[in-house]
């Protein structure tokens, strides 16, 4: 391939990469002014004349909320299905099984938005306490903060992966979980199981079971992501892809009969979907060394260590009875969201670039960043900060890093914001 050939397809691929960055940043951007416009034109019908605080039963919290919930979840799905019908992921499935995912990452999505809002809203009243704002004044804060989670719903929407869709869950887990434990009246809840949560109050019944189900209905949707990663794969056969789509689905389906059928419904059936749940992550995370020797051996390595914790978990609880099931639960939990982290990481980046192809790349990205009329050059180019690419190192790019950095803050937010949403909860009983 000559000079000119190489320079061609080097400057299509970048202008191409440069494009579909700016019409993301651009459809951001004008979800973000459409959802503040919307939020503007409600708001003051809602918010009282004067004495509107910032947190509490009739609040901006509340109400912008909502508006997060209803505005950012039409923006996050109509993005993402925008983004996701040109993928041949999309073409081949069928309508129910597009819905079904589209909803499924909606909710979960709009519902860590909504309580994000809440903790943020409710730790302002805390800093200002006595703060009673006009309807002006509420009703700009609501705009404003509706135009922003549209932004980043949007951005987060047009970068799903099966990373992303990992990163999603753990966060509407860590939001409702917290949210369900703070809420529930009997103190002494975890000195059972996760499962009392879904019986004792009804706002703390309701979020634990919510919570489940849908998380189950997303564990389904990332195994079909997680699948179609592995295709890329060498050494991945047709049915151990197969074998680990089905098995992500029948653990997500478990999760969705355990929220289902709580504890006090028919403890035999809950049981049943508890123990498929873990026993599913268990076996998968301990065949995967076996099953999908074609990954990277770190991440083998880690999914050895991190399936002998789980094996050392339950042997702390029997026989040793250093705690109860109920740390068996959760710590069961945290191994399972990192070896998730983990696989959806490296499934995602895809196999090693031959030596030939980084080569190439090498090469065009060195032409395109240099005049034509001066000679070709190895090494980094000056004035330019592109870094050089080693031989045999597959190429990167920086495109995703926006809608991961807005999923890792919607995690941390979420999380936090449960303790925040159960003391609203609280004060509205």
């Amino acid at each position: 391939m000559n000079r000119p050939d190489v320079l061609g397809i080097g400057r299509a691929v970048l202008s191409r990469s440069a494009r579909e960055g700016r019409t993301r940043e651009s459809i951001a951007q004008v979800a973000a002014m459409a959802g503040g416009a919307v939020a503007l034109v409600i708001s003051p019908f809602v918010f009282r004349p004067v004495g509107t605080p910032l947190s509490g039963l009739t609040s901006v919290a509340t109400v912008t909320s909502m508006l997060v919930a209803v505005l950012g979840g039409s923006a996050f799905a109509t993005s993402y299905v925008r983004v996701a019908r040109e993928t041949v992921r999309w073409r081949r499935r069928l309508v129910v099984w597009r819905v079904w995912d589209a909803a499924a990452l909606t909710i979960a999505a709009a519902s860590v938005a909504a309580v994000a809002t809440l903790a943020v809203y409710n730790v302002f009243q805390r800093m200002f306490q006595g703060l009673l704002l006009g309807r002006i004044a509420a009703t700009l804060m609501s705009g404003v903060t509706v135009g922003v989670c549209c932004y980043f719903l949007t951005l987060i929407a047009q970068g799903m992966s099966s990373s992303g869709v990992a990163v999603l869950l753990a966060a509407f887990l860590g939001a409702g979980g917290v949210a369900a434990t703070l809420t529930a009246d009997d103190p002494g809840w975890w000195q059972s199981n996760f499962s009392a949560l879904g019986v004792t109050t009804e706002t703390s019944a309701s979020a634990f079971n919510f919570t489940v189900i849908t998380a189950g209905v997303v564990l389904t949707t990332l195994g079909d992501y997680v699948a179609d990663d592995l295709k890329q794969w060498p050494g991945v056969t047709r049915a151990i892809n197969r074998s680990v789509r089905v098995l992500l689905m029948g653990i997500g389906l478990a999760l969705i009969g355990l929220g289902t059928i709580p504890v006090d419904q028919s403890r035999l059936v809950h049981d049943i979907f508890a123990v498929s749940v873990i026993v599913g992550f268990g076996g998968l995370i301990l065949a995967t060394p076996f099953l999908l020797r074609g990954l990277p051996r770190p991440f083998l390595l880690s999914t050895a260590v991190l399936g002998a914790l789980i094996i050392g978990i339950v042997l702390l609880w029997r026989p040793f009875h250093v705690y109860n099931f109920t740390a068996v639960e959760l710590l069961s939990v945290l191994v399972i969201f990192a070896w998730l982290g983990l696989l959806t990481r490296t499934v995602g980046s895809g196999p090693p670039t031959d030596v030939e192809e980084a080569e190439l790349v090498r090469e065009v990205v060195e032409l395109v960043s240099v005049p034509l009329d001066e000679p070709i050059v190895t090494g980094p180019v000056p004035g330019t900060d592109l870094p050089e690419l080693p031989p045999g190192a597959p190429p990167t790019s920086g495109q995703a890093a926006g809608p991961h950095l807005a999923l890792v803050v919607a995690a941390a937010a979420g999380i936090a914001a449960g303790a925040v949403l159960a003391g609203l909860l609280r004060r509205r009983e």
